[in-house]
């Protein structure tokens, strides 16, 4: 029994970092989301481009919010998995929604998933990869759909 509880805790607790890393993105503090990475971390979008390390995310972290007034990413579902080979290691996958309005006026909703990995770092879990791919982007009018990526491994 330990050993399932102290899953459940591992679990509990990467379910609590990726909320945090949404609560920081939706009020716009990019030191709290670049914190919820690695040092060495990697985030990774193919239509936004892919950042490794803390001063790379933070800078874009920094750009991308600083060009909304308004941007909430809420937590649709999530599916973690920990690694049975290595106890400090897990993945997961997220949907997410985005909303938010550009400083220029234009609105912006978007359903996407991340595909993360985590590892305990220092004590404490954080995400050592995220990929983010959106699956479908209505920009004030205009709505584009995209399909569920092949590229990425199933994690269950």
């Amino acid at each position: 029994m330990p050993e399932r509880n102290q899953s459940l805790a591992d679990e509990l607790e990467i379910r609590a970092l990726v909320h945090r890393y949404a609560d920081a993105a939706s009020r716009r503090d990019p030191a709290s989301v670049a914190g919820t990475l690695t040092g060495d971390g990697e985030w990774v979008a193919a239509t936004v481009g892919q950042y490794r390390g803390r001063d790379a995310m933070m800078s874009f972290f920094t750009a991308m919010l600083e060009d909304y007034s308004v941007f909430l990413q809420g937590l649709l579902s999530g599916v973690v998995v920990l690694d049975a080979a290595d106890p400090d290691r897990a993945k997961g996958r997220w949907f997410v929604s985005e909303t938010g309005q550009r400083r220029d006026g234009a609105n912006l909703s978007v359903a996407g998933v991340y595909h993360d990995e985590y590892k305990r770092d220092a004590g404490a879990w954080r995400i050592i990869r995220r990929r983010y791919d959106p699956l479908l982007v209505r920009s004030d009018d205009v709505v584009t759909a995209m399909p569920f990526p092949t590229d990425v491994p199933n994690i269950e």
